[in-house]
């Protein structure tokens, strides 16, 4: 059973009505958050470790751009971490003890390893285990991070749960009362007060996003009693084209991790196009075999305490060579190749180093040449300035200068770089 307690926080007294109790009041990056950690979490582990995303991933759970992407997760994490579930452990159901807690214990930001860590309290394993069990696949829960927005979340979330009663009790459909579906997509009061509001606004959204994103569509019928809406029929059915999107996640071998999953968030390819064109390419077992040693790699060099310059590059560089346990020599080969990278990325910087030091040269030589110019010479010279400033339409600087001459600040400033362009041309 569902029952509030008096501040309207819900109570979830059973697994087999989590969707009701699951989060009313997350917002969607808190919920991208929670749901892409559900797939992460697996039966056999004893605690919950601080599980570790790459910014490229935390880019794919959250969207948008990454200019503002910590910022967005520091808030997201935020609310997890006031936010409180209130829920009876069904281990001690019988003492009625209810468990109060917040959705995550601590979160982090590691921008030197480019990454963020979040972990769950340990308390919330056994409600948790049972709110993944509303997504049998890992698929399933990284298309729901796909939504656009916190109705059709909620939405699918309610499809996904009647759809797993179905198998119990046959239904082809689920009836609900408008009122209880405005609370249980946490409407504000007086928000799409008219059905066609609601429906325009709520309904047909929801509808396109989860027929766009996930493995089910939906359709609604409206019941009324008198001249009002009372009550929405949903039914739903196999969204036939899921398996042919462009969406990372999908696996059809029993709940196991796919292969374009392992791809993205492993080893960070990106787009997720890109893995999917991997996996199409050279096929499972070929990639499977790739990145085991792509693995062996990779802990060889932090083993020896070297910085690891692109997991996702050495990942494709094994695909693409099809990198094989007798075939070490390719190790030594891209050993090589990094130590040319890094030559040519310092023979890069020795060269700017070098534009920048015969750049300061000139400019010395210039300033040199300014000064030693008799008083008929620097006069001309400043009369050139002035023209200058003229003719650029630099009216501030040229006001200055009327007024008070060459000063420290802007007038000295353009009066230096005219000198530099004057008199070192031909340094």
């Amino acid at each position: 059973m569902i029952k509030k307690e008096e501040g309207g926080g819900l109570i979830a007294a059973s697994n087999d009505l989590l969707i009701e109790a699951q989060w009313p009041q997350l917002k969607i990056n808190e919920q991208r958050l929670v749901l892409y950690m559900l797939s992460l979490i697996q039966r056999g582990d004893k605690d919950f470790k601080p599980y570790r995303i790459s910014i490229r991933e935390l880019c794919n759970i959250m969207g948008g751009s990454r200019n503002d992407l910590y910022a967005r997760f520091d808030e997201a994490t935020e609310g997890l971490l006031k936010k409180v579930i209130r829920w009876i452990n069904p281990d001690e159901k019988a003492d009625g003890r209810i468990d109060k807690t917040t959705w995550c214990s601590s979160a982090s930001i590691i921008p030197g390893k480019g990454c963020v860590e979040l972990r769950f309290d340990p308390t919330l394993k056994p409600f948790l285990l049972a709110l993944k069990g509303n997504f049998t696949t890992l698929g399933e829960a990284r298309a729901v991070i796909r939504l656009r927005n916190h109705y059709s979340l909620r939405i699918y979330q309610f499809i996904k749960y009647n759809q797993g009663l179905a198998n119990v009790d046959h239904r082809k459909s689920a009836r609900v009362e408008l009122s209880w579906l405005r609370e249980y997509l946490a409407i504000p009061e007086g928000t799409y007060r008219l059905f066609g509001h609601f429906k325009s606004k709520v309904l047909l959204p929801a509808k396109k996003d989860i027929a766009a994103k996930t493995d089910v569509q939906f359709d609604f019928i409206q019941i009324k009693k008198g001249r009002k809406v009372q009550e929405i029929e949903f039914t739903w059915s196999k969204n036939k084209r899921y398996q042919q999107m462009e969406l990372p996640g999908i696996s059809d071998r029993g709940g196991q991790t796919s292969m374009e999953d392992i791809l993205i968030m492993e080893f960070g390819i990106s787009p997720e196009k890109k893995a999917q064109e991997l996996v199409e390419e050279y096929g499972h077992d070929h990639i499977k075999a790739a990145l085991q040693m792509a693995r062996e790699y990779i802990n060889k060099v932090r083993k020896r305490g070297q910085k690891v310059e692109s997991v996702g590059g050495i990942a494709r560089k094994a695909i693409e060579e099809g990198w094989k346990p007798q075939e070490s020599i390719i190790e030594v080969e891209y050993e090589v190749q990094q130590k040319a990278v890094i030559q040519e990325r310092i023979a890069k910087k020795q060269q700017e180093d070098g534009q920048e030091a015969e750049k300061r040269q000139k400019q010395e030589l210039a300033m040199s040449r300014y000064e030693s110019m008799g008083e008929g010479e620097r006069e001309a010279f400043l009369a050139e300035f002035r023209e200058n400033l003229v003719a650029t339409g630099n009216t501030i600087v040229l006001k200055r200068y009327d007024e008070a001459g060459v000063t420290p600040g802007m007038v000295e400033g353009m009066l230096a770089v005219f000198i530099g362009e004057r008199l070192g041309e031909d340094v």
